[in-house]
């Protein structure tokens, strides 16, 4: 359910041709590789292996060996990556975006064509809202145009009163317009941190007023008090000014990971004439209910007030802030499970070219243990075999995890692509996953009874 448009997900005939042709090649390659060993050898050369029982060839042993140090290294590589995501995942959830979407319902609404000027749509909406105040467990309701944290941009040139722009910047343009009804920042729980909010006694007057926030003020009216400044729309002087009666806290407004934009808020109840206005709304409500309770009651609300507006969009304001998110968690869910897969495909390497080797060394070790060679030092010997080639695989996979993971750079939040922390934990672990793998055939060659070994043919 977490994928995006699996409706759309077919099997791919070429994908799928590409796939079985991928899977013959490699077993074919895998298959042919001892028998051209063999030819290489020449026919005297295996006949006395296959006749010198216990005998290990050098050859071997280096590709199995190196076999294994890839697959540690390719390991090291995914799961940093993997770690890297993880973190981003995990940045990403704890910022702040400038609003407290704790108990927070949205939905959305347009209203029809019909519904012409901006007083008549102005109307339904505040009908709307008066209707979801009266439902109890509802704390407060609002509306806005722009939907946070991932609006769409909708930058427009802006005439700032006594401001000039020095030739390098910052131009006279505001990235977001954000038109919003009365009780919009208690609602969404967006701090005032200088002057004051929209009051109902705003749609009665002559002036107009808007509310900025800081990331405005430092652009435009750094070391100023921003107070009782005039902006406007551009551009004409048929538009009319707007004062600034306060500032309001960075809220992200274009994505969670995303540089805060200036921020222009109008509000929408004194634009009571003229044609236009927005067709389309957020609605967001602050509620101690679950959103499931409420939804017959929104349903039946918007019916009273046009029922031919159908509600969109209806969620939590905590599932609209996951899915902002939603690619790079995709990301990283990938990335995980491909760096679990590697990792246990390195376990397993691991454990299966020990177990050969100790297979092999049956004779010479039941030797050793009957001349009274310690079980401990037996299996300490085979550990340290496996743990070297982990060592190895480690400093290989490390040095391409710094080469690669650059790469996802562009991905990454609030972590370093050569984060330690995050490599440190990725060796401890891959070192205890070969650790473990390591001491199974370490425990049984130390476990061998040399009575039964010395025995074998």
């Amino acid at each position: 359910a977490s994928l995006p448009r699996t409706s759309e997900v077919t099997v791919d005939v070429p994908v799928l041709l590409f796939t079985v042709g991928v899977a013959l090649v490699t077993g074919l390659i895998v298959g042919l590789a001892p028998l051209m060993h063999t030819r290489a050898s020449g026919l005297l050369t295996a006949l006395k292996e296959g006749g010198a029982k216990g005998a290990t060839n050098a050859a071997r042993h280096h590709v199995r060996r190196g076999l294994v140090m890839a697959e540690v290294a390719l390991a090291v590589m995914l799961v940093i990556g993997a770690g890297l995501l993880l973190r981003t995942v995990y940045n990403l959830t704890r910022v702040d975006g400038g609003f407290d979407r704790s108990r927070l319902v949205t939905f959305s609404m347009t209203l029809p064509q019909t519904t012409s000027t901006t007083a008549a749509r102005l109307q339904t909406y505040q009908r709307l809202l008066e209707k979801l105040r009266a439902v109890p467990g509802v704390q407060g309701v609002t509306a806005m145009t722009g939907l946070p944290p991932n609006r769409p941009l909708n930058a427009n040139d802006t005439d700032i009163e006594g401001y000039t722009a020095p030739p390098e910047g910052p131009y006279e343009n505001v990235d977001y317009y954000q038109a919003v009804m009365s009780d919009y920042f208690e609602t969404m729980g967006v701090p005032i941190v200088q002057g004051r909010s929209f009051e109902r006694a705003d749609a009665a007057s002559s002036g107009r007023v808007a509310i900025v926030n800081e990331t405005m003020v430092n652009t435009f009216w750094k070391g100023k008090n921003p107070i009782g400044q005039r902006l406007r729309p551009c551009c004409g002087d048929q538009i009319p000014w707007f004062t600034v009666v306060g500032v309001a806290k960075d809220v992200k407004q274009g994505g969670i990971d995303q540089k805060t934009g200036t921020e222009f808020y109008q509000f929408v109840e004194q634009f009571a004439q003229g044609p236009g206005g927005p067709e389309t709304m957020n609605i967001v409500l602050r509620t101690t209910l679950q959103p499931g309770a409420l939804t017959q009651t929104i349903e039946q609300a918007v019916r009273d007030v046009d029922r031919s507006v159908p509600v969109v969009r209806f969620q939590g304001m905590e599932d609209v802030f996951a899915e902002s998110i939603r690619r790079p968690r995709l990301l990283a869910q990938l990335i995980g499970g491909f760096a679990g897969l590697a990792l246990l495909l390195a376990a397993v390497g691991t454990y299966g070219v020990l177990s050969y080797m100790v297979a092999e060394r049956r004779r010479e070790i039941g030797i050793r243990l009957a001349l009274g060679a310690d079980n401990s030092r037996v299996m300490g010997q085979i550990m340290r075999q496996g743990l070297v080639l982990t060592a190895v695989g480690l400093g290989v996979g490390l040095a391409g995890a710094f080469g690669l993971n650059r790469l996802i750079a562009s991905l990454l939040f609030g972590v370093q692509p050569t984060d330690t922390t995050t490599m440190a934990v990725v060796v401890g672990t891959i070192t205890l996953v070969a650790a473990v793998a390591c001491w199974v055939p370490a425990w049984r060659a130390s476990r061998l009874d040399p009575n039964v070994v010395l025995r074998e043919d």
